[in-house]
C-alpha cells in the first residue's frame, strides 16, 4: 500500500478524482450512446429485439460488475482490478470490430458491461471515501452529459471517417488511454491505521437500506419519462418530431445546471431539505409536462426542469446513501439499472392502456415512493466526511 504521507493517501486529490471520473464516465459510455450504438450494428439488419437485447446485456453487465464490488471493494487490490478491467473493455471493443455474429457480439458488449460495472465500482469505492460526494458527482455528472452529447453529434462524422465499427475504434482507444494513468488510482480501501487520515468506514445503520431501495422508483420516473419524452412532446404538447428533438436537446444541455446547483450547495443545509425541495420540483413539473404542455416553450421549460430536478436529486440521493453506510455504494448502480429496465417497459405499458393518465399515475407513485424510502431515513443534516474524521 502507498505510504501514508497525506499527499498520498487522500482520496480527493485532483489527479485521482479526475482519473476515477474518466473510469466511471468511460466505463459507462456504452450503456450511455445505445442510440449510437444501435445505428452502428444498422447494417447487419438485426430486428428490434435483436437490437435491444444487445444493447440490455451490457447494461446486464454493468449492472452485476458494480454490484460485484460489495465483495471485493474492500479486499482486492483496486488497480489490478482497473488493470484487469480496462484490458477486457479494450480486447472486447476490438473485438466488436470483426465479430458480425448476434450471439458473439452479445457476449462481447456483456464482457464490455462487466469491465465498466468494475470501473464503476472502483468509482464508487473512492466516492464512499470522499470528504464531499455530492460535489464529485455533481462534477461527474456534468461532464458525463458533455461527453454523451459530443458522442451523440458526432456519430454521423465518426461512420463517416471510420466506418461502421468506428465508434468501437474510439471506445477501445479511450479505455487504451487510461492504462498509462493507473498508479493516479488509490491502492485499496483505507485500512484502520489510516482512518484519521482518510474517510473512516462507516458502520452498516438500518437507514441505508431504505436510501438504496429508493434509487429504483427514482430511476423509474428518470427512465420512464425520458424513454418516452417524444411521445409526451405529441399527445401532451402537439408536437411535431423535429420540433420535440429540438426540445429534448435543449433541455438535455440546460440539465448540467442540476449539476452545478448540486455543486455549488453541497452540505450546507444538509441532506433532508435539498432532497425534499427535488422531489417537489420534479413532481410539479411532471403534472405541468403531462397536463400543462400548450405550446413548445412550456414544454420545454417543463422537461428542463424536470432533468435539472432529477440530476440534482440523483447526487444528494448517492450523499445521502453515503452518510448512511459507504459500503453500500456499489449496489446503487445496480438499483438503478433495476429501476431503468422497470421505468422503460412500465411506462410503454401504462401508455399503452392508460395514456398520459396512467403515465401520471405511475409518475407520481414512484414519486411518493421516492419520498417515503428517503425523507423519513436522513440526518437533519448532513454528516460530512470532514465530520467524520474529526468524530474518529
Amino acid at each position: 500500500m502507498d505510504a501514508p504521507a497525506p499527499h498520498r493517501s487522500r482520496f480527493d486529490s485532483l489527479p485521482r478524482l479526475a482519473y476515477v471520473n474518466a473510469l466511471f464516465i468511460i466505463g459507462t459510455l456504452g450503456t450511455l450512446i445505445t442510440p449510437a450504438l444501435l445505428e452502428g450494428w444498422a447494417h447487419l439488419r438485426w430486428s428490434p429485439t435483436q437490437l435491444g437485447v444487445a444493447a440490455a446485456v451490457e447494461l446486464a453487465g454493468l449492472g452485476a460488475g458494480s454490484l460485484s464490488g460489495l465483495y471485493w471493494q474492500t479486499r482486492w487490490r483496486w488497480r489490478r482490478v482497473a488493470l484487469s478491467s480496462l484490458i477486457v473493455a479494450i480486447a472486447g471493443n476490438v473485438a466488436c470490430m470483426a465479430v458480425k455474429d448476434y450471439a458473439g457480439v452479445c457476449v462481447l458488449r456483456a464482457l464490455v458491461g462487466v469491465s465498466g460495472g468494475l470501473l464503476t465500482a472502483l468509482y464508487s469505492a473512492v466516492l464512499a471515501n470522499s470528504r464531499s460526494p455530492g460535489r464529485i458527482i455533481a462534477v461527474t455528472m456534468f461532464v458525463q452529459i458533455g461527453v454523451e452529447a459530443a458522442f451523440m453529434f458526432s456519430t454521423t462524422s465518426v461512420f463517416e471517417r471510420l466506418g461502421s465499427s468506428g465508434l468501437f475504434t474510439l471506445m477501445a482507444a479511450l479505455f487504451a488511454a487510461l492504462l498509462p494513468f493507473l498508479s493516479w488510482l488509490p491502492p485499496a480501501w483505507p485500512s484502520a491505521s489510516a482512518a484519521t487520515q482518510e474517510m473512516p468506514t462507516k458502520r452498516a445503520s438500518p437507514r441505508a437500506y431504505p436510501l438504496l431501495f429508493s434509487f429504483v422508483p427514482f430511476i423509474v420516473v428518470q427512465s420512464g419519462i425520458y424513454t418516452f419524452l417524444g411521445e409526451f412532446g405529441r399527445v401532451a404538447a402537439n408536437l411535431s418530431v423535429d420540433v420535440t428533438l429540438r426540445a429534448i436537446g435543449m433541455s438535455v444541455v440546460l440539465s448540467s445546471l442540476g449539476s452545478v446547483a448540486a455543486y455549488a450547495l453541497n452540505d450546507r443545509v444538509g441532506l433532508r431539505l435539498p432532497i425534499a425541495g427535488a422531489i417537489l420540483l420534479m413532481t410539479a413539473m411532471l403534472l405541468g409536462m403531462i397536463l400543462g404542455s400548450r405550446s413548445a416553450a412550456l414544454f420545454v421549460l417543463y422537461i428542463s426542469l424536470l432533468q435539472i430536478g432529477w440530476i440534482f436529486l440523483n447526487c444528494y440521493l448517492y450523499s445521502a446513501l453515503i452518510d448512511a453506510n459507504n459500503l453500500l455504494v456499489p449496489a446503487a448502480t445496480p438499483f438503478s439499472a433495476l429501476g431503468s429496465v422497470i421505468g422503460a417497459s412500465a411506462m410503454g405499458y401504462v401508455l399503452d392502456h392508460g395514456g398520459v393518465m396512467g403515465a401520471l399515475a405511475l409518475t407520481m407513485g414512484s414519486m411518493l415512493l421516492t419520498a417515503l424510502l428517503t425523507l423519513p431515513f436522513l440526518r437533519s443534516r448532513g454528516f460530512s466526511a470532514t465530520q467524520a474524521v474529526a468524530a474518529s
